[in-house]
């Protein structure tokens, strides 16, 4: 997690879904973040959380780092958002209500 424009700094995590919601034609998923032991935020970076935006089918479109609820001025790195990808494709999009009619 890093602030934009700032030098990458990789952080260790591990994930919890803990809401999916239909918005529109969107499918929202939350994620609650807990950093690995040893691990500290960025500072300025309270409370993260997870906003991951996918379609219907549950197909990823955007991942954004939330502080305290809301959009936050930082951003995961690359492989960060590997780890996001991974998790919402084996563990919250069989959980989908649109993937689980297939």
């Amino acid at each position: 997690m890093m602030k934009y424009g700032a030098e990458p700094c990789q952080h260790r995590f591990a994930l919890r879904c803990t809401e999916i919601e239909q918005r529109g034609q969107w499918m929202d998923i939350l994620l609650s973040l807990q950093l690995a032991e040893g691990e500290t935020l960025p500072p300025g970076l309270e409370s993260p959380s997870v906003l991951v935006i996918c379609s219907p089918k549950g197909d990823i479109i955007q991942i954004v780092l939330h502080d305290e609820g809301c959009d936050s001025e930082f951003q995961f790195t690359y492989a960060e958002k590997e780890q996001i990808e991974h998790f919402v494709t084996e563990f919250c999009r069989p959980l989908l209500p649109i993937a689980s009619e297939n």
